[in-house]
């Protein structure tokens, strides 16, 4: 249904086929093109609306109407400045798929107007507020989509100026059916669903832009320090990002994430729960106050988010190549397991997680595994992989799960040669209270216990705790002190970092 764009008027929906409104009389297509449907934001500044776009056939699209609900003279050139400005800045970045398509600027009876693509799905503000605080997993997907949007842009000599969860939008998949909640984006899909949007702020910049000093532009919680004194630089861009990122982690006004008193962040300090230092690194250099100290631009940080450089809590000593690509290969696969632990896929996920140890070990079996592949693994993958497990399983699954049961069952954590029975016999009582062992005969407890098959263990949330993931199963029996010792020394090792 046509929606009147007459600030005045007091019935502004009308019958579909209309041209003019039924209240107030006015025109209901901007240029004889762009039909208005339905109001979708209003704001300071002005209105946005969902719209049609006529010489497309009705394709969907979205009308910026400017509407500043002030009338100071020298506020006002200032906002229509701004709002010129994200016409202009939309044209120069031309089409992206991750940044909203200009389709026309222009005034019509007194009114400033931009019409551009539209953009289906919601902010990452709106998300945190729906879904709860992001994963490390979440974190890492958003830098690798938006890294590249900003390279794009500082290419093109704009700074955004406004990076903040509210100007980045998880667009709606079309055609397929809707994700769950804790559901990840595909690492695999070669086009990104997070778009940037609101270039209203946005300016272009010169080699001489940190001389010169100009107005504050940007949220007060997100900008970057040199652009709070009017001088922003690409890298601002990156501070703002890296303030999103912390933003979204904790759920933490970023006003609240730094101590004055101290004069430094304090994010780390409100996780709610462990991220590897690979993360946790480039996070800090993200947000150095100093610009020196920070990323130079947006590539030098994806080069590093695919990096071992920032492993400090790992025991890595990479030898070759092969050895580095080897764990770059595990971190996409990490990323790759959570999206299926995301999804249910209990099987496929639990086979992953044994490839991945396997890969890194160099072996082909589990049966082949030793007390030492486990602890030339480093700690960041362990942590990495047990949190996936628990965090999508609510805690049901994941070696912290299988430790609790474990102890609670009288097992150590070391067990040598001559403590071998011992360690046999907490073995199968643990198998059997988690489930991987079965009564021969129908099911009476006091019969005699037989091992199931890899293939009859049950892949489902309903599973006994602690069931999943297998790496202990059978073959890698003789890993479960080996394993859940390891784990516990990479946790007290980074509490204590």
């Amino acid at each position: 249904m046509p929606y009147c764009l007459n600030p005045s008027c007091q019935k502004p929906n009308n019958p579909e086929g209309g041209r003019f409104c039924m209240n107030c009389g006015k025109n209901l297509q901007l240029k004889g093109l762009y039909e208005a449907i339905a109001l979708i934001g209003q704001g300071g500044m002005g209105r946005t609306f969902r719209a049609k776009d006529l010489g497309r056939l009705g394709q969907p699209c979205a009308i910026k109407q400017f509407l500043p609900q002030f009338r100071e003279p020298e506020l006002m050139k200032k906002a229509i400045a701004l709002f010129e400005s994200e016409a202009a800045q939309l044209k120069v970045l031309g089409s992206h798929p991750q940044i909203p398509e200009l389709i026309a600027y222009f005034e019509e009876e007194g009114y400033l107007y931009l019409v551009q693509e539209l953009i289906d799905g919601e902010n990452l503000y709106n998300e945190l507020q729906s879904q709860g605080i992001f994963s490390e997993a979440k974190i890492y997907q958003l830098l690798e989509d938006i890294l590249p949007v900003l390279q794009f842009i500082h290419d093109r000599q704009v700074i955004h100026r406004d990076i903040k969860p509210d100007n980045i939008v998880r667009k709606k998949e079309k055609g397929k059916r809707k994700k769950s909640n804790s559901q990840l984006p595909s690492t695999n899909s070669p086009q990104s669903n997070l778009v940037l949007v609101d270039f209203g702020a946005a300016k272009a910049f010169t080699t001489d832009t940190a001389n010169r000093t100009g107005t504050l532009i940007g949220s007060a919680e997100y900008v970057a320090p040199e652009q709070a004194r009017g001088k922003a630089l690409p890298q601002s861009d990156l501070y703002s990002l890296g303030v999103t990122c912390i933003h979204l982690l904790t759920g933490i006004s970023p006003f609240d994430l730094y101590d004055d008193v101290s004069d430094r962040w304090i994010w780390r300090d409100n996780l709610q729960t462990s991220l590897s230092s690979h993360l946790a690194n480039i996070l800090d250099r993200l947000l150095e106050r100093a610009i020196s100290n920070r990323y130079h631009s947006a590539n030098e940080v994806m080069n590093d988010l695919q990096s071992l450089v920032n492993l400090s809590s790992s025991s890595i000593s990479p030898q070759s190549s092969s050895n580095i690509q080897n764990y770059a290969q595990a971190y996409s696969q990490i990323r790759q397991l959570q999206e299926l632990l995301s999804l249910g896929q209990w099987q496929e996920s639990d086979r992953l997680t044994n490839k991945i140890i396997l890969q890194l070990a160099n072996k082909s079996k589990v049966s082949k595994l030793q007390a030492d592949d486990i602890d030339n693994i480093a700690c960041d993958i362990w942590i990495a992989i047990d949190q996936a497990w628990m965090e999508f399983s609510n805690n049901r699954f994941g070696w912290s799960t299988q430790k609790q049961i474990w102890k609670s069952l009288g097992g150590k954590m070391i067990y040598e040669e001559d403590t071998y029975w011992e360690f046999a016999n907490i073995y199968e009582k643990f198998s059997d209270r988690i489930g991987w062992r079965k009564p021969r005969w129908f099911n009476l407890e006091f019969s005699p216990k037989i091992w199931r098959k890899y293939e009859n263990l049950t892949f489902a949330i309903a599973a006994p705790r602690g069931h999943l993931p297998s790496l202990f199963f059978w073959e890698g029996f003789n890993l479960v002190d080996a394993v859940l010792y390891r784990l516990e020394i990479c946790r007290q090792t980074r509490e204590n970092s």
